[in-house]
Formats: structure tokens, C-alpha cells, sequence
């Protein structure tokens, strides 16, 4: 009997330990949105003093996009950047 209680309590504690585990991951998550929605938001600023600042002939379409790499998503991302500096608020 001992040896049941211990082994359910072992595994108690490993589900805790689990638990633990997904509430730090998900803190984590949360606050790498959170980086990334200031960053965004930083960028479009940026980006829209860059415009108004900057001549048309003088922006390039030929710009290498950073992230080609992510392959489709990368080029969707990028294209949903361009529109959030495009918007006027």
C-alpha cells in the first residue's frame, strides 16, 4: 500500500511540476506577444515618418524583405507590416 501512496504522490508532484511548467510557458508566450506588439507598433511609426519624409521616387520595391525566410507567412507578414504603416489613425 505504501508503495502505491508513494507512487501517486510522485506523480502528483510530476503533474504540479507539469502544470508549473505550461503556466511559465504560457507567461513566457504572453509576454513575447507583448514585445512583439510594441515592436510592431514602434516599427509603424517609424515607418510612417519614414514616408512622410521620404520622396516616392526614392523608396524601393526591390528592398530585400527580411522575412523571405519564413517563406509564405514571411512575405504575408511582411505585406501586413507595409499595410499597418499605410494606415492612418
Amino acid at each position: 500500500m505504501t508503495v502505491q501512496i508513494d507512487s501517486l504522490a510522485a506523480g502528483t508532484s510530476n503533474a504540479d511540476n507539469a502544470i508549473a511548467d505550461v503556466d511559465q510557458l504560457f507567461d513566457e508566450v504572453s509576454t513575447l506577444d507583448a514585445n512583439i506588439l510594441d515592436a510592431i507598433e514602434r516599427r509603424t511609426r517609424l515607418a510612417r515618418t519614414l514616408a512622410a519624409v521620404t520622396p516616392d521616387d526614392t523608396v524601393s520595391d526591390t528592398t530585400a524583405d527580411p522575412y523571405a525566410d519564413l517563406g509564405n507567412d514571411g512575405r504575408v507578414f511582411s505585406r501586413m507590416l507595409s499595410r499597418l504603416a499605410q494606415i492612418t489613425r
